[in-house]
This record gives C-alpha cells, sequence and structure tokens, in this order.
C-alpha cells in the first residue's frame, strides 16, 4: 500500500541559487547536498519536521525555458502553513515575491481555506495555503 509521497523533484537552473532560497530565506533543512556527477549535486531539502522533502536538481536552462512556456510559472509543488499571514510576514521580510497575498481560496465554497502564492529566484510560483 502506496502511504505518502517521498519526494518531488524540482528541477533548478541554479542548484546553489536554489539550495540558499529554500534553505537560507525559507528555512528549509538541508537533508543531503552530495555530489551527483558531472558537477551537479544530489540535494535534498524539506520543512522543518515534513516527511515529505524535495529534490533540488540541475535542470537544463534551455529545457527549463521551454517548460515554463508551456505550462507556465505555476510550479507542481503546493504547500501548507500553520498560519498563513505569519508565513507571508515572514517571508515578505526577507525579500520574498508574493504575486498572490493571502487571501480566501476561491475553490473553497466552505471559507475555511485561505491561500497566496509566492515566487523564487529563478521565476517558478508556489502555492501556499493555511485552514482558518
Amino acid at each position: 500500500m502506496i502511504t505518502q509521497p517521498k519526494f518531488a523533484v524540482l528541477h533548478v537552473v541554479d542548484q546553489g541559487r536554489a539550495v540558499e532560497f529554500f534553505a537560507g530565506t525559507l528555512g528549509f533543512e538541508v537533508l543531503t547536498d552530495a555530489p551527483c556527477g558531472d558537477g551537479d549535486r544530489w540535494i535534498e531539502v524539506r520543512p522543518p519536521g515534513a516527511r515529505t522533502y524535495l529534490v533540488l536538481a540541475a535542470g537544463d536552462p534551455e529545457l527549463a525555458a521551454r517548460i515554463r512556456e508551456r505550462r507556465g510559472p505555476m510550479s507542481t509543488v503546493w504547500f501548507d502553513s500553520d498560519d498563513l499571514d505569519a508565513t507571508f510576514a515572514e517571508l515578505s521580510a526577507k525579500g520574498v515575491s508574493f504575486p498572490v497575498e493571502p487571501q480566501a481560496a476561491p475553490w473553497d465554497p466552505g471559507g475555511t481555506t485561505r491561500w497566496a502564492q509566492f515566487a523564487d529566484p529563478e521565476g517558478n510560483l508556489y502555492g501556499i495555503s493555511a485552514q482558518d
């Protein structure tokens, strides 16, 4: 039986910049940062206490541009927050861009979910939400 996702892979153009953003700015833990052939690294990061982690895999800049052109800037990763307003305030103070500031989630007819959207240094957008 499948119990949960183990990790999600994010293809990043600049692994060093990605580690600085996820670990330095967002406060994620670096689980692994090891050489992985041809100058690339195998990097695993996760929010403190989370079981699922992200692999920051080296991606080809040209391929990343083509994917973004077809998919748009929204990544396939979405985060939970225990306090969306506090997270927004903390990350905004650290210079994280929020194209969508915290607001009611239009997809929740019960009105208990709020969401926001933030950007990483490569221009990828991530959703973040919390239950009120």
